[in-house]
């Protein structure tokens, strides 16, 4: 079912919330990481933001697809 309100605010579910915080845990290991691995470069810098967008969509998935989300207006 196609979501009719992609811009709105969509409440996650208790369920979705738990989901989002083992998401943000795991990215947030995974940014430790490369901040002490990699030394200081534009390509660090983009390895970051790349790992933000893809947090970004990780969490999006989750609500989107959850039943239970609720659109605020």
């Amino acid at each position: 079912m196609p979501i009719a309100k992609p811009f709105a605010y969509h409440a996650p579910s208790e369920y979705g919330h738990r989901r989002i915080a083992r998401l943000r845990e795991a990215f947030s290991v995974v940014q430790r990481c490369i901040e002490s691995e990699c030394p200081a470069s534009r390509q660090k810098s983009v390895a970051v933001t790349e790992l933000e967008t893809s947090a970004m969509w990780a969490i999006k998935a989750v609500v989107f697809n959850d039943p239970a989300s609720v659109v605020k207006e």
